[in-house]
C-alpha cells in the first residue's frame, strides 16, 4: 500500500503479465467453450424466456440490512458513466480491524484507469466527509443538507444522468405518441427540479398508473408496442435513486456516526482486459457438446437439440461471439474485491465492520460473480443477481509472488463455475427450462426510506420506520439469463 493523499489510499497489485502467473489455455477454453455455447442458446431461446426481477426485501428494520443497502448505495453514486461494458461498476467492502477505530473503505471498479481510481476514491472520500459534517440530529437539518450532496452526487454522475435525462424525454414522447422535443438540457439545476418533479409524480395516482402499468406490460413480452412504459418507469425510478442514496446516507450516519468520521479510502487497480479466447478445433455446437461430456446420452440428446436450433443459426451465434472484437473478459469489481480480501488478511468476521461480511456493488450481480460467491464457501454477502449471463467475464489474477495454493485455489474456483455452467446448459437442454431475462442490469426501483422523527430511542430499529427495500436498481447493458 501507498499513501496517495490524506485518507486516500491505494492498493497495488501486479499490471505488468511478467508478474502473473497464466492460465493454461486447455483451461482457457474449457472453461470458455461451454459458456459461450450456453449464452448462444440463452439468446436463440429469448422469445420463450421468463422475465425476472432481483430478489430483494421489500421492507427491513434490520440493521445489518440497513447497512448492506448503504453500502451498495454508497457503490451506485460512484458508477459514473452508463454503457461503455459496464466499465464504472463499482464494488465496495467496509473494513474495520479489530481494535481499530478506523473505518476502512475498499473499493474497485471494473475498467476504471488508475487516474479515474483516484477522482473517484477522492469523490467518495469528500462525499463520506460531507455527510459527517450533516448536523447530528434528524431535525436540525434543512433542505440544504440534502441539496449539497444531491449536487455533489449529480456532478460526479453527470455523464450517466444525462442519458437518463435523453431517455426519459424519448420514451415520454413515445408513451404520449407526441413529437420529441428540439432538445434536453441536462445542467445540474434542471436535473434537479427534474428529480423533485418526478419524486411528487411518484406519489401521485398517476405515477401508481404508470407503475402498475409498467409491470404489466413486463410481464407480457418485450416485443410488445407498449414496452415504452416500462421504460419511461426504468428512467424515472433511476433519476430518483440518486435522491433515495442521499437520504441512506443520512440515516446510516444517525446510526453509525463512526462510518464518518475517522476513515480512510482504498482501491484495488481494475484487472486487465484477457486476451481474446481463440481455438483451433471446431466451434460448432456439436463438437462442443462432444468436448463437454462423455456420456455418450447426454451428447445424443444435446446434439439433437441443437440440431433443432440450427435452423436459427445456432453455430452462427456461437461463431460470432467468439469473433466478437470485445470479447476480452475481465474480473468484475465484486469478485475482484472478494479474491484480494481474501488474500490480504483473510475473511473473517472481525476484518469487518460489526463483523458483517458484505460486498455491495453498484449493480446487482451477474450469474457468473453470483456462483463465484456461492462456490467460494466464505459466506460472504452480495446483492442479489439478476441472473444475467455475461461471456466478458473472468476468475482474478494469481501472481507469481503469491504462495502455491493461490494457483490450486484459481483453478478449485474454475472448476466449480464450470460444473454450474455446464449444468445450466444441461438444465435448459434436457429438462427444457426456460431461461429468464432482464433488459436491464439494474433493477427498476431504487430501494427507498420513510422517516419518523418521533422517537429518541437509542436502537437502530425504533429509529427507523418501514423502509421499502424493492431494490429494482441499475441498467446497461441486460441479456438472456438462465
Amino acid at each position: 500500500m501507498s499513501i496517495q493523499g490524506p485518507g486516500v489510499i491505494d492498493v497495488q497489485t501486479a499490471d505488468d503479465s511478467q508478474s502473473l502467473l497464466p492460465m493454461k489455455s486447455r483451461v482457457i477454453h474449457k472453461f470458455y467453450e461451454p459458456l459461450v455455447f450456453l449464452k448462444a442458446l440463452n439468446l436463440e431461446m429469448v422469445d420463450a424466456a421468463t422475465y425476472i426481477s432481483p430478489s430483494e426485501p421489500d421492507h427491513f428494520q434490520d440493521p445489518q440490512t440497513l447497512f448492506e443497502t448503504f453500502v451498495y448505495k454508497l457503490s451506485h453514486v460512484c458508477d459514473s458513466v452508463k454503457g461503455e461494458g459496464g466499465g464504472t461498476i463499482t464494488s465496495i467492502a467496509v473494513l474495520q480491524q479489530e481494535g481499530n477505530r478506523t473505518i476502512e473503505y475498499l473499493f474497485g471498479s471494473n475498467q476504471r484507469t488508475e487516474q479515474e481510481l483516484k477522482a473517484t476514491a477522492s469523490y467518495m472520500r469528500s462525499l463520506l466527509q460531507t455527510v459527517g459534517e450533516a448536523p447530528a440530529q434528524p431535525f436540525q437539518r434543512n433542505h440544504a443538507t440534502q441539496k449539497i450532496l444531491l449536487r455533489a452526487v449529480l456532478l460526479f454522475n453527470r455523464r450517466r444522468i444525462s442519458v437518463y435525462l435523453r431517455t426519459l424525454w424519448i420514451e415520454a414522447q413515445k408513451c404520449l405518441d407526441g413529437p420529441p422535443p428540439p432538445g434536453v438540457d441536462d445542467n445540474l439545476r434542471d436535473c434537479e427540479v427534474v428529480i423533485r418533479h418526478l419524486a411528487k409524480l411518484s406519489k401521485t395516482s398517476a405515477g401508481q398508473h404508470i407503475d402498475r402499468l409498467a409491470r404489466n406490460v413486463r410481464g407480457r413480452t418485450m416485443k410488445d408496442s407498449m414496452v415504452c412504459w416500462p421504460e419511461l418507469r426504468h428512467m424515472i425510478n433511476r433519476l430518483l435513486a440518486y435522491r433515495h442514496s442521499v437520504e441512506f446516507f443520512l440515516l446510516a450516519k444517525d446510526t453509525w456516526p463512526q462510518l464518518f468520521r475517522d476513515f480512510q479510502v482504498f482501491y484495488i487497480p481494475s484487472s486487465q482486459p484477457m486476451a481474446k479466447p481463440t481455438r483451433q478445433k471446431s466451434l460448432t455446437a456439436e463438437s462442443i457438446v462432444g468436448r463437454m461430456t462423455r456420456k455418450e446420452k447426454d451428447i445424443k440428446i444435446f446434439r439433437n437439440f441443437a440440431a433443432e436450433l440450427q435452423l436459427f443459426g445456432l453455430d452462427d451465434r456461437i461463431k460470432t461471439e467468439y469473433e466478437n472484437e470485445n470479447f476480452r473478459p475481465i474480473v468484475h469489481s465484486e469478485v475482484l474485491l472478494l479474491d484480494w480480501i481474501h488474500w490480504n488478511g483473510g475473511l473473517e468476521p472481525a476484518r469487518f465492520f460489526q463483523g458483517w461480511k458484505y460486498i455491495g456493488t453498484s449493480k446487482p450481480t451477474c450469474k457468473l460473480c453470483h456462483y463465484y460467491f456461492q462456490e467460494h464457501q466464505s459466506d460472504v454477502r452480495h446483492r442479489s443477481s439478476h441472473g444475467n449471463l455475461y461471456v466478458n467475464w473472468r476468475v482474478p489474477d494469481v501472481l507469481k509472488s503469491q504462495c502455491p495454493e493461490a494457483e490450486e485455489k484459481r483453478q478449485v474456483m474454475v472448476d466449480r463455475v464450470i460444473i454450474r455452467i455446464r449444468k445450466d446448459a444441461f438444465d435448459l437442454v434436457k429438462k427444457r427450462v426456460k431461461p429468464t431475462y432482464r433488459s436491464h442490469d439494474s433493477i427498476t426501483s431504487s430501494a427507498r426510506l420513510t422517516l419518523q422523527l418521533t422517537s429518541d430511542a437509542d436502537d437502530a430499529a425504533s429509529r427507523m420506520a418501514v423502509f421499502g427495500i424493492s431494490d429494482d436498481d441499475d441498467e446497461n447493458e441486460g441479456g438472456a439469463m438462465l
